[in-house]
């Protein structure tokens, strides 16, 4: 069967700005690494991991429920679902907001406070205008976006280029450019549904949005879940552990970020032609697991590779000041091959239409690693943290392994 060339040109757009949004982020976070202390560092990419974590209470319209209705929906049907969505994200998003901001407030000094006023106040618009992204999404015309979202790339990176060459060193003045860039986004997708459609959404309806609501429930326990796990580490090393340790470990994070990124690439890439085409379960089970050990190699080798090149590459993106991310880095690469085997294995739970088990994964994953923060990070600090952040994937994957076997015992 022919695959729709719109298809093969929405994932071209969504590769080249995954490329660009890497090497701009690489960029920044040299300049951020060379006027921030190691401390400032920390914080700065404490509050962005506060960001995503508080920005999942704004999920609860989600794009599975909304891509998949405005696919095929007529101009009428698209303002309901897209005013009663933005209506729900928006009001979420403030919510969301106003929680981080009491979070800091009540368990972080004042300074954090303020600079959470600032970088997190992208959160009241990311999320509302993500809904004309689903829209983009259902119309495979993604490449609108794309565009916008590498041009905004940019403009941060000579901003933040400019800030750099003035001798700027406060850390507010960065932080306000890192969330007047998602603005900037936000405001360049209302411009493109204009031109697109001619018209504006801005509308609700009561029955409408408790309707959404009933429908996007299921997925949102779930959803939350999964990006606490990814981000709660931030949070235990902060309050458990000193800053000078939060940000050695974020400065790691963000290059295992960088390497763990082709783990879902190549997992959605393998997944159509190798799992989701066939429908005997042991196939599905054969195939699952022989991409799970590819990948389980695949990342084997990276990892090996770059704990060579760790002292070159982090010397060079982050300055001699951040030698101590060297140790950091190195063992957290023991994590990468428990990341790839993940995203493999969760391709079976995809395929079987499993998503309820999601949230068992999950709650899981949160408490054991969780437990692991708090016991080795008091004693250990960024290396406790890595303990815990290991810990956490380790139980999913032997979760996916068990998924896998219990469903093959029971056919």
């Amino acid at each position: 069967m022919a695959i729709n060339p719109k298809i093969v040109k929405n994932i071209a757009w969504l590769l080249c700005e995954h490329g660009v949004r890497i090497v701009m982020g690489l960029a920044v976070t040299m300049i951020l690494a060379r006027v921030l202390s190691v401390e400032e560092y920390g914080n700065f990419q404490y509050i962005l991991g506060l960001v995503v974590i508080f920005s999942a209470l704004s999920y609860i319209n989600p794009a599975e429920i909304v891509v998949p209705r405005l696919t095929n929906a007529d101009a009428t049907e698209r303002k309901i679902i897209m005013g009663n969505g933005f209506v729900i994200r928006f009001v979420s998003s403030v919510v969301a907001y106003l929680a981080l901001l009491l979070f800091v407030f009540f368990t972080d000094d004042i300074k954090i406070f303020y600079l959470s006023v600032v970088m997190a106040s992208s959160i009241l618009v990311n999320e509302s205008s993500a809904i004309i992204t689903a829209y983009l999404q259902s119309q495979t015309m993604i490449k609108y976006r794309s565009v916008l979202v590498m041009a905004t790339h940019i403009i941060k990176l000579l901003m933040f280029l400019t800030l750099y060459y003035l001798g700027v060193t406060n850390i507010y003045a960065y932080g306000f450019v890192t969330a007047f860039e998602l603005f900037l986004i936000a405001f360049g997708l209302l411009a493109i549904y204009r031109i697109l459609t001619k018209e504006w959404f801005f509308t609700y309806d009561k029955a409408q949005i408790y309707k959404f609501l009933k429908l996007g429930l299921p997925f949102f326990a779930g959803i939350i879940l999964m990006i606490v796990c990814r981000r709660v580490d931030f949070m235990f090393l902060k309050h458990l552990g000193d800053e000078f340790s939060l940000g050695l470990y974020t400065s790691a994070m963000s290059l295992l970020g960088i390497a763990s990124a082709i783990a879902p690439i190549v997992a959605i890439s393998f997944a159509p032609i190798f799992v989701y085409k066939f429908d005997d379960i042991k196939i599905i089970k054969s195939n699952v697991l022989k991409l799970a050990f590819g990948m389980f190699a695949m990342a084997i080798l990276t990892a090996v590779t770059l704990y060579f090149l760790a002292p070159l590459v982090i010397n060079l993106i982050f300055g001699a000041k951040f030698s101590g991310t060297i140790p950091v880095f190195e063992i957290l690469l023991v994590v990468l091959p428990l990341i790839f085997l993940d995203e493999a294995l969760n391709i079976y739970i995809i395929k079987m239409q499993l998503g309820k088990i999601l949230i068992y994964k999950w709650v899981l994953v949160l408490l054991f690693s969780s437990l692991g923060y708090i016991i080795f990070i008091p004693k250990f600090l960024t290396y406790g943290t890595v303990i815990g952040y290991g810990l956490g994937y380790l139980v999913a994957c032997l979760f996916g392994f068990w998924i896998i076997l219990q469903s093959v015992a029971k056919s």
